[in-house]
């Protein structure tokens, strides 16, 4: 009986261990990775593309700073396969085998490599674990609408689970009670953009905004883009997140640690400097549907 145990034992720690020559870790070819919403056609008849000119539509996290390394282990990097170029977009950890992102991320890819323990994306860092998800683990809200960016959510399943550490963690989410959060600080991260035109952020980054109330956001989207499963920061002064930040988190303090409340979803077509909100899928809206999507 010992004899087995200690088998079992073995095999799961050989399991846990990283396959460096999987798919996952050959090396990733920047030039041909693009933001989801930078793919051609993406915004055309869309409600954003009527409400500003498309000219200044280029957008990335600005006006925040550096995260310190590894304080934000529940952000992933999702690179997202399609048949020419792939696309990039950032995600959460919610459980081992669930990543959380945004909906019109993985929507339309063949394969996606889930990134994990990262800071610097143009380093394979020791802490880092990578996996493989095909299009048939994502999970798409069947209500996606692509038009307005509605129900902008999607699970992705892992079939090999993560191991949670100080550099992969799951991050708590808000639940259906949690309230509306105007008037609070939120935080959002992400590796998109920092200069117009330019590549995303080899290294992960982090601005605060303060959470505003629907019927304020509104009045710039109007209520087909601002429903109730929508919620919306401040970006005045041009301070939030852009393309290549779609999927990644929305959180605010909770305790000593963090709470997630929104999946980065859209912003205004006149650009991330303009200082329109910018809008995010409101987790506890759509709790009972990630809850349901967890396999």
């Amino acid at each position: 009986m010992k004899f087995f145990l200690l088998t079992i034992f073995a095999i799961a720690v050989v399991s846990a261990v990283e396959d460096y020559n999987a798919p996952e870790w050959q090396p990733i070819d920047w030039a041909k990775v693009i933001p989801a919403d930078e793919l051609p056609g993406f915004w055309e008849n869309t409600v954003f593309a009527q409400l500003a000119p498309r000219s200044n539509r280029e957008r990335r996290i600005v006006g925040g700073h550096e995260a310190t390394p590894h304080a934000h282990p529940y952000q992933v990097a999702l690179i997202h396969q399609r048949v020419i170029l792939a696309t990039m977009c950032g995600g959460s950890v919610i459980s081992p085998t669930v990543i959380l992102t945004a909906a019109h991320c993985p929507i339309g890819s063949q394969s996606s490599t889930v990134i994990t323990g990262a800071h610097n994306m143009n380093v394979i860092e020791p802490n880092q674990q990578r996996r493989t998800v095909q299009s048939a683990q994502y999970r798409i809200h069947a209500n996606y609408n692509s038009q307005n960016l509605n129900n902008d959510i999607a699970t992705m399943i892992l079939l090999q689970p993560l191991t949670l550490n100080q550099f992969v963690a799951v991050i708590p989410l808000a639940q259906a009670n949690a309230g509306t959060f105007a008037g609070v600080t939120g935080q959002s991260i992400g590796w998109g953009r920092t200069v117009d035109g330019g590549a995303s952020s080899p290294v992960l980054r982090v601005v605060q905004n303060p959470i505003i109330t629907n019927a304020v956001c509104a009045q710039t989207f109007g209520t087909a883009v601002v429903n109730a499963a929508v919620i919306c920061t401040d970006t005045t002064g041009g301070r939030g997140t852009c393309q290549g930040d779609s999927g990644g988190v929305l959180s605010v303090s909770q305790g000593s640690g963090r709470l997630q409340v929104g999946i980065t979803s859209f912003g205004s077509s006149a650009g991330c400097q303009a200082g329109f909100p910018a809008g995010y899928e409101r987790v506890s809206a759509q709790i009972g549907w990630i809850n349901s999507n967890m396999s």
